[in-house]
């Protein structure tokens, strides 16, 4: 079945999809009535639903089970990543992200990264794009940062990143009970020494990823299946 973003999803009863949602369903789907959909809010809410009416662009569909939260972390996963060269990684790196079950992702220039202002609105339309295909009941939050100080740490209990030479490893370092947690991926140059104070200074602990040199996107990668495989959500 297709999944639909539904901001004003009902718990029960019949709801009317997005104009924008129903072009897709009538155009692209060719969904006709009796038949079935997952519909998502983006909050926290996922439904079964059956489509009911379909007359032009308007496209009603009638709830007819609900779920919250299902498949969602226990506790907010956030994503620190250095903006990349290509924006085409870092829509990659979206979409893998919330099928990983990140809640926010935060990009960020640091002072070895590539000189580029990404578009927010079109990784936001990438991660929509993930959480229906990958029946997410939760819209990450995406935000593109004019700096290091713009990230919100002090809103996640945990703070780590990779770092050359940290005598801790990433598995060791891994909360193994369930608390808000975040992420950060520094550009392929790697942090200035004046980043890594930063960090530091900002209650971030570093970690070691081995002693393969990995890609922005595969250490981010990294730390979200590990962290979902020791959680098991």
């Amino acid at each position: 079945m297709s999944g639909f973003y539904v901001p004003d999803l009902p718990t029960a009863g019949e709801v009317v999809l997005p104009t924008a949602e129903a072009r897709h369903a009538v155009r692209t789907l060719r969904c006709r009535v009796g038949e079935e959909a997952y519909l998502s809010n983006g909050q926290g809410l996922l439904a079964r639903g059956r489509f009911v009416e379909i007359k032009g662009e308007r496209v009603v569909v009638e709830v007819v089970e609900v779920w919250e939260r299902p498949g969602e972390p226990p506790a907010p996963i956030a994503l620190v990543v250095a903006i990349l060269k290509a924006p085409d990684r870092m829509a990659w790196l979206v979409e893998k992200a919330v099928e990983l079950g990140a809640t926010h992702i935060f990009f960020v220039p640091f002072a070895r990264s590539f000189p580029r202002q990404p578009s927010e609105s079109r990784l936001r339309n990438v991660a929509l794009a993930a959480v229906k295909q990958n029946l997410r009941s939760i819209l990450p939050h995406i935000q593109v940062c004019p700096s290091l100080h713009a990230v919100p740490w002090e809103a996640f209990a945990q703070r780590l990143f990779g770092e050359i030479g940290a005598a801790t490893p990433l598995r060791e370092a891994l909360p193994s009970i369930s608390q808000s947690t975040l992420w950060v991926v520094g550009p392929e140059g790697d942090f200035t020494p004046e980043e890594l104070s930063t960090l530091h200074g900002l209650g971030l602990k570093g970690v070691s990823l081995g002693h393969l040199r990995l890609r922005a996107e595969t250490a981010a990668l990294l730390y979200l299946s590990t962290l979902k495989t020791l959680w098991g959500y």
